[in-house]
């Protein structure tokens, strides 16, 4: 007999339905069904991740070299301008 990767697996998700009873799909590890959040992936684990332009990270580090940069301008202006 094969382990099971999934420790209770007579426990169901229990999330509200459409006709308002309950679901009747097995749970996963957090308690709901792949189809009530079980599997959601996000970042380097998401399939559809590419390249990461638009992480937290990538626009915090875009910011704070625009701001770097308008800076320089003005600074570079204030020189000139003597």
């Amino acid at each position: 007999m094969k382990p099971s990767i999934y420790p209770m697996q007579s426990v169901y998700c229990g999330a509200k339905t459409r006709n308002g009873g309950k679901c009747r799909n097995h749970s996963m590890m957090n308690g709901r069904c792949r189809m009530h959040g079980g599997k959601a992936k996000s970042g380097m684990d998401h399939g559809r991740y590419t390249e990461g332009n638009f992480t937290k990270e990538a626009i915090a580090s875009r910011r704070k070299f625009s701001e770097l940069m308008r800076m320089s301008r003005e600074l570079l202006k204030g020189i000139n301008s003597k």
